[in-house]
């Protein structure tokens, strides 16, 4: 591999760069490359490490065209000839599907970060790094707090975690959020490594371009203060609200959370957020519920009030005495077919992988639909938090799955998992304790261990 000695000119350097992410164990690590200054730094400052260590995990380059722009091929055509002047491995990926109508940016992202992930399982790593600067992290503070102005949760504004984790199996890391994007391109105009800027940076008609254009230098300090303290706060709250949920909840078979009441009384940003995760995971909901709602359910669960049962984010909370329960309500329940080698989830709550070589149908239990749950045994279930659970229709047959001790009974070849939406399609690494109790709760595998030796770099 050639790469140019570091140079103490540009004080990037290498080894404190990278120095808290754990290399060790991994035979190969995905790096997305644009073509950019943002990407191409990232790419030539992991060359330096590799180059300057006796071992070191494969680098392999991917380049995702989105097929939106003609000149996104020619891009990868020059990425792939400076990979090989390192003597990196490259590759291109295309997001050939139909583009849609509205969302396009959003749609892009996600399937940028589809084909990353699928090229990470394809190099059996669960490592991919990206090139998100200093720049990128001021830019969506200053997003996000547009939409926390108007009554949003202010949890965003800890900004881009250094590490994110994708499906439960793949950790995204962005190990240049300390790094300006002038000092990258510094950096490159030392090596006379030139990149390719995409026009769609300059456009207005996006938000980043406008809050990016609107930005003065004299703000960047106070934005990188606030960050800081929001990641502190928001890491804050998440232990406590995990706390929280360990010494009064219990969840029974993954459908009823039983509440110890007591321990809800009272007004904190703890208690909102444990309540919010509550209602989200019984719920099957992919974001927190609003905090006007938070509030509502934890005046229900420890208050005195007159109703004994109240919904509230797709669940319903019911108090007996000196417990509360949560379950998912009767309303809005799919029905869904999954095909023959087909993965789904069902109403957000459940994963459901079908390796038979027919259809199955994931529908409520309801009224009627208890299939193999004897009479005996069905008595001893809540009722409301039985209706609400899936139910497998195979070539007629109908198991309904309420704890883990069913799923034996599943016919060969389907396998059915507890899912958190909250968490487990994209978990911050901000969020990682709070999730790990939370997957105790549900008797779930834990999640990966974080990559890095720290998670706040901001």
């Amino acid at each position: 591999m050639s790469v140019p000695p570091t140079s103490a000119e540009t004080g990037l350097d290498p080894e404190r760069i990278f120095g808290s992410v754990h290399f060790e164990g991994l035979t190969s690590v995905i790096v997305a490359v644009s073509g950019g200054s943002d990407s191409l730094g990232l790419l030539h400052l992991l060359a330096e490490l590799c180059a300057s260590r006796p071992q070191f995990p494969a680098i392999i380059a991917v380049t995702v065209d989105h097929c939106l722009r003609p000149e996104a091929a020619e891009e990868a055509r020059y990425v792939a000839t400076l990979c090989a002047e390192l003597g990196v491995e490259h590759r291109t990926l295309a997001w050939d599907e139909p583009k849609p109508q509205t969302a396009l940016s959003a749609s892009a992202r996600d399937a940028r970060y589809r084909l990353l992930c699928q090229a990470a399982r394809e190099a059996d790593t669960d490592v991919i790094l990206t090139g998100h600067t200093q720049d990128d992290q001021i830019e969506t503070y200053a997003m996000r707090r547009l939409r926390t102005n108007g009554g949003g949760s202010d949890r965003g504004l800890a900004g881009m975690a250094p590490a994110t984790l994708f499906e439960r199996e793949i950790w995204l890391l962005r190990p240049l959020l300390g790094i300006t994007r002038e000092a990258l391109r510094a950096y490159l105009r030392l090596r006379s490594i030139a990149w390719r800027d995409d026009p769609s940076n300059q456009d207005p008609k996006y938000e980043r371009v406008r809050i990016r254009k609107a930005l003065r230098d004299e703000e960047r300090a106070a934005i990188l203060a606030s960050i800081a303290i929001k990641t502190e706060q928001r890491m804050a709250h998440n232990i406590g609200a995990a706390g929280l949920l360990q010494k009064s909840v219990t969840v029974h078979d993954g459908t009823l959370a039983e509440i110890e009441r007591s321990a809800f009384a009272g007004d904190s940003d703890d208690l909102r957020l444990a309540a919010g995760v509550l209602l989200a995971a019984m719920g099957g909901l992919s974001m927190l519920p609003a905090a006007e709602i938070c509030n509502r359910a934890i005046q229900h669960i420890a208050g005195d009030g007159t109703f004994r049962r109240v919904s509230l984010g797709r669940c319903v909370i019911e108090v007996k005495r000196d417990k509360a329960f949560i379950y998912r309500e009767l309303r809005s329940l799919p029905e869904i077919s999954v095909g023959a080698g087909e993965t789904a989830i069902w109403d957000g709550r459940y994963r459901l992988t079908n390796w038979t070589k027919n259809p199955v149908e994931i529908v409520p239990v309801g009224k009627g639909n208890t299939g193999s749950i004897g009479e005996e045994r069905s008595t001893n279930i809540h009722p409301g938090a039985l209706k609400s659970s899936p139910a497998i229709v195979n070539e007629g047959e109908i198991t309904s799955v309420i704890c883990r001790d069913d799923h034996a009974k599943l016919p060969a070849g389907i396998a059915l998992a507890r899912h958190l939406s909250l968490f487990d399609h994209i978990l911050s690494g901000y969020d990682i304790s709070l999730a790990r109790v939370l997957a105790e709760l549900f008797s779930l595998p834990p999640y990966k261990g974080l990559p890095v030796n720290q998670i706040n770099k901001n």
